[in-house]
């Protein structure tokens, strides 16, 4: 009995050491803690507003404790927190702090640089106006950049590195201006186009009434001035009146016979330019030429003409003839139909007696047809030698019926003599009948006096 129960105490104390060295080798072990994460800017874009996708790559940890300075979240204690978004420019710290529960903590931080947006966008002053050459200063609107390529199509520079350089252009036309920014990550471009006006030229030219194109004393001139892309001009002609003009084209007049200098001076904002001309005015001989003018028959008086005007200089169609022209008009010529069998010259006021409507305004002319008739006081060759409106002073255009009647194309050349109602003689010689069917037509030519 005694045995029995020194054996139990015995596996007692057996059984009290086993669980005692159990229980010493079950203590765990303290888990370590490594706080670890990575960033990625979505898109690589690192212009406000910048997104940041955040990956947990700690280990050992059972809590996160997250801070977002200046983001648009500011904390987490998500273990894979939601991407956050930096809307202002500026270096940003992003901070993991990681724990477990065997109190183990470690801490990691990384930094993020958040660049201004970058806007891409520029203008130019011009210096002065757009006509060649065009300097222009370039205004960079560009935002959040630090390195700037300028390229200018056709211009002085090519290119340039400068935020707001100078370029000149000196070719006409549209010229490509291009901007390409960049912040060292990103890069932006933009393009526009100027226009540059081709470079002053300097030229003119004139015009004379019909009266005018003898170039006899006095001679008024239309001057024409043909300048491009000048702001102002001068001319001046000594002896002229007016012998200074600043109108674009001036009439001048030319008084008296000689060689007058027409000098244009045409100036820009870039530029002067100068030019001159010279014309010889004539002595007045008081006498009005015209070569080849055509005068169709009743039919053609549409498309060809039948009324001449020695003060316009020119036939006057059917469709031209109106209150202010139908008192300059001279005489008319009718013929019958394309034989050329029946014809006659018309004083403007008696045309409706003849199958035409009624000139307004119109005046009386004598006219001599048929100086076979009345007595020929002026031959084809005499018409040849006219040079002066004197050598119509021995000649008498007495109106009669016999001198008024009509001829017909047996006679060339004929000479028809007229004097107009203000008292000016003068002599048609035709020179030759042309059958062009309902527009057949006289080829005459035509001198008569300036003044009675």
């Amino acid at each position: 009995m005694r045995t029995h129960k020194k054996l139990n105490i015995v596996c007692l104390l057996l059984m009290v050491a086993c669980a005692w060295m159990f229980n010493a080798c079950a203590v765990e072990e303290s888990i370590p803690v490594k706080a670890d994460f990575s960033i990625k800017v979505v898109n690589n874009d690192f212009s406000v507003p910048v997104k940041v996708e955040i990956t947990n790559k700690s280990t050992g940890a059972d809590t996160y404790e997250w801070s977002f300075e200046g983001a648009s979240v500011t904390s987490s204690a998500e273990k894979s927190p939601q991407p956050i978004t930096y809307a202002n420019p500026g270096v940003y710290k992003i901070k993991l702090k990681a724990s477990n529960k065997d109190r183990n903590v470690d801490t990691k931080e990384i930094e993020v640089k958040a660049d201004a947006a970058v806007i891409v966008d520029f203008d130019w002053q011009m210096q002065g106006s757009d006509i060649s050459p065009v300097t222009l200063k370039m205004v960079n609107k560009s935002l959040g950049a630090t390195q700037y390529l300028w390229e200018f199509e056709s211009g002085n520079p090519a290119t340039s590195n400068e935020e707001n350089p100078n370029v000149v252009f000196t070719t006409p036309g549209d010229h490509m201006i291009k901007l390409t920014v960049s912040n060292g990550l990103e890069t932006y471009s933009i393009q526009k186009t100027v226009n540059v006006k081709p470079a002053m030229t300097i030229d003119f030219n004139w015009s004379v009434d019909a009266i005018d194109n003898d170039y006899q004393a006095p001679v008024l001139l239309h001057l024409n001035n043909l300048s491009t892309n000048a702001s102002s001009y001068e001319w001046t002609i000594a002896g002229g009146v007016p012998a200074v003009s600043t109108q674009v084209s001036p009439d001048v007049t030319l008084p008296a016979a000689g060689t007058y200098t027409i000098i244009l001076k045409s100036t820009n904002d870039k530029e002067t330019k100068t030019l001159q001309k010279q014309v010889t005015v004539l002595p007045d001989a008081n006498l009005l030429s015209f070569s080849d003018i055509q005068l169709g028959i009743n039919s053609a008086h549409a498309a060809v003409g039948c009324f001449f005007s020695s003060e316009l200089g020119k036939v006057i169609k059917q469709g031209e003839v109106n209150q202010i022209n139908g008192s300059k008009i001279d005489f008319a010529f009718f013929g019958l139909n394309s034989t050329f069998l029946y014809n006659q010259f018309v004083a403007p006021d008696e045309v409706q007696n003849t199958g035409f409507i009624a000139i307004p305004n119109a005046s009386h002319t004598k006219v001599i047809n048929s100086q076979e008739s009345v007595g020929v006081q002026l031959s084809p060759s005499g018409f040849d030698t006219l040079d002066s409106g004197n050598n119509f002073s021995s000649i008498n255009v007495a109106e009669t019926n016999a001198g008024k009647a009509p001829f017909n194309n047996s006679i060339v050349p004929r000479v028809v003599l007229f004097q107009t109602a203000d008292g000016r003689k003068g002599a048609i010689k035709i020179k030759n009948f042309v059958t062009n069917g309902p527009n057949s037509y006289v080829v005459v030519d035509i001198k008569v006096q300036k003044q009675p």
